[in-house]
């Protein structure tokens, strides 16, 4: 069964430091965001010769390279840097360092606000070949996966193939069946509430079920599904589904857990949830391409793309999570994934003007079915400082 991470913000010490230094900044909270870059101080009026070449000073000094930062392809030198924009980063950069020097092995980050766009690679590849990390290195997304997922689905619905309140046993005769017929809307919703009050969570893994029905109604494999209705489209290259026991491209980055005292690679291993089982391989950068074109409606017609975002006193829509957007007072959509060895987070305002996507590989951790500690942290830090990159916030 798919965990998935509580939405609150962590209550630790560091947390709630971020949060302050988020509101601080924010002033009194009076208007709503601006959701593009500050305008550059206007020039004194005052007639003046202007001053040589040669003594012309960046607006912003760069900070000295270091081996394992990668910057943003995109150029960044004709595009303002709001303060807000450099909170958002410091806070970040923060988080990671704290996080490496846990033991995490790899954390990546990619944030964009408008036209500003920072990117973060630090750790290794490996614990074994200690190769530096590079921000197009993959990892898996975990249930990230239900997002991707849940366009396919509701693809067939929009075709009239499939009905949300339709039974899954309509499509898959003898799957798991509880007090009532389990349907296609409640596979994709939070489906922990289903075993919660039917079904034991082993008996009823939601996303294998709705791959099968995807599979079924399509007749190709969920990899092909996945293609022509995600990847191909939006040109997603760097993302692939890793069928089960399939070799692991060798620019995933590995992760690892503690057991029996032991550290383990699971990369490669039948871990139950981990990699070797199947599942989404993506970027940073393929995380938030995709958000973007499913917020601004590229996939999806408008009813469907307002389905799999919920209600607004949901606690979670159709393959697809949401949180308080300060900046707005509306929400950010995303979802966050958490198997063995790694963790990661993605969420968007409701354009996809504003993104952040987190990737870490946890430090070594014994194996709980519970989610871990550290992508509750991790959801945290992403709400706190997509938040710190506008000028306003409501309270």
């Amino acid at each position: 069964m798919p965990r998935r991470p509580a939405r609150g913000i962590p209550t630790t010490a560091l947390a709630c430091g971020w949060l302050a230094s988020a509101v601080a900044l924010s002033g009194f909270f009076l208007s709503a965001c601006t959701e593009t870059p500050e305008p550059q101080p206007i020039q004194p009026t005052t007639a003046m010769a202007p001053p040589p070449a040669t003594t012309a000073q960046p607006s912003t000094p760069a900070p000295p390279a270091a081996p394992t930062l990668t910057t943003s392809p995109a150029p960044t030198e004709s595009v303002a840097t709001t303060p807000a924009f450099q909170e958002l980063r410091a806070t970040l950069e923060l988080f990671s360092r704290e996080k490496l020097e846990e033991g995490a092995s790899a954390v990546l980050i990619k944030a964009k606000v408008g036209q500003q766009e920072w990117t973060l690679a630090e750790g290794v590849l490996s614990r074994e070949r200690q190769a530096v990390v590079q921000s197009g290195d993959r990892f898996p997304v975990g249930e990230q996966f239900r997002t991707f997922l849940a366009v396919s689905v509701m693809k067939l619905v929009e075709e009239g193939r499939l009905g949300l309140d339709d039974p899954v046993t309509a499509y898959l005769p003898g799957a798991p069946t509880a007090n009532s017929p389990v349907t296609i809307r409640q596979l994709l919703g939070d489906a922990a509430d289903v075993p919660a009050a039917d079904l034991p969570a082993a008996a009823l893994n939601a996303d294998a079920l709705l791959g099968r029905v995807v599979e079924q109604l399509r007749g190709v494999p969920l990899g092909a599904v996945l293609r022509t209705d995600v990847l191909t489209p939006l040109n997603l290259q760097s993302t692939e589904f890793l069928i089960a026991n399939s070799t692991v491209p060798d620019d995933v980055i590995h992760g690892y857990v503690q057991l029996e005292g032991e550290t383990v690679d699971v990369t490669g291993t039948g871990l139950p949830d981990g990699i070797s089982n199947g599942g989404l391989v993506s970027t940073v950068e393929d995380i938030l391409a995709f958000q973007a074109a499913l917020l601004r409606g590229q996939l999806l017609s408008p009813a469907s793309l307002i389905a799999m975002k919920g209600t607004v006193f949901a606690d979670y829509g159709l393959g697809l999570d949401h949180w308080d957007d300060r900046c707005t007072n509306g929400f950010y959509y995303g979802h966050a994934g958490d198997i063995p060895g790694y963790g990661s987070i993605a969420i968007s305002s409701a354009d996809g003007n504003r993104q952040l996507s987190i990737f870490m590989a946890y430090p070594p951790q014994p194996v709980s079915p519970q989610p871990s500690a550290l992508a509750l942290e991790m959801t945290g830090v992403a709400q706190v400082a997509l938040n710190s990159g506008c000028r306003f916030q409501f309270r």
